[in-house]
């Protein structure tokens, strides 16, 4: 389970340096695994929502990005996706976000195309990274 808390996202018109315009897209957010934690004073409380049991500290999850832009596939041509990750939340001793990578995904049914954030990582509960994606794509590759 990923809850998402998305940010506002800010769009923009951008210069090339090698001349003409692009849309840059910035996406920033929180994944919580497992739920948000409750937050009581000094304390984090288990999510009511929150599987019970054992819960491997090993994991590799993907989502899609909750206020993903809706993208033609066939005008992304030379889009560029930029992401970083944060560890904003672990239980565990030897916490370590592994792997993280923005790609552009296709819709199940097809179209539109949608942003995915993949994450390999090893961390305790509560487990919650912060994302910032940035989107460069042509101006007419938003449907």
């Amino acid at each position: 389970m990923v809850e998402l808390e998305p940010q506002p996202r800010i769009d923009t018109i951008v210069r090339l340096p090698a001349g003409g315009d692009a849309r840059r897209t910035e996406y920033v957010g929180t994944a919580w695994f497992d739920g948000k934690p409750i937050i009581s004073g000094l304390t984090l409380q288990r999510s009511p929502n929150a599987p019970r049991g054992f819960r491997r500290t090993s994991f590799e999850t993907a989502f899609f990005v909750p206020d993903s832009l809706p993208y033609d596939r066939g005008q992304l041509g030379g889009a560029v996706l930029s992401a970083s990750v944060t560890l904003r939340a672990s239980g565990g001793d030897s916490s370590a976000i592994v792997d993280a990578a923005a790609t552009f995904v296709d819709d199940p049914s097809g179209t539109p195309t949608w942003i995915q954030l993949a994450v390999q990582a090893n961390i305790g509960w509560p487990a919650g990274i912060g994302y910032r994606i940035v989107a460069l794509t042509p101006l007419d590759a938003v449907r």
